[in-house]
């Protein structure tokens, strides 16, 4: 694993943080959470990606 996939998390945060900002000013919360809500599923997604790839890492060194 490299640190790529912690830049893309990172990035994707910024970037949800950036259009929760300018869709609440512009007076549409509830849009506003639902995007971050996505956003937040995104990230959980790729982090369950992760996750997987370093159990299947785990089984392979132990060859379980």
């Amino acid at each position: 694993m490299n640190a790529d996939v912690i830049w893309q998390i990172a990035g994707l945060g910024v970037l949800i943080v950036v259009v929760h900002s300018v869709i609440k000013t512009a007076g549409r919360d509830e849009l506003a959470w639902l995007v971050t809500l996505a956003g937040v599923v995104i990230v959980l997604w790729r982090v369950i990606g992760v996750v997987n790839q370093l159990f299947q890492a785990v089984r392979a060194v132990f060859q379980l």
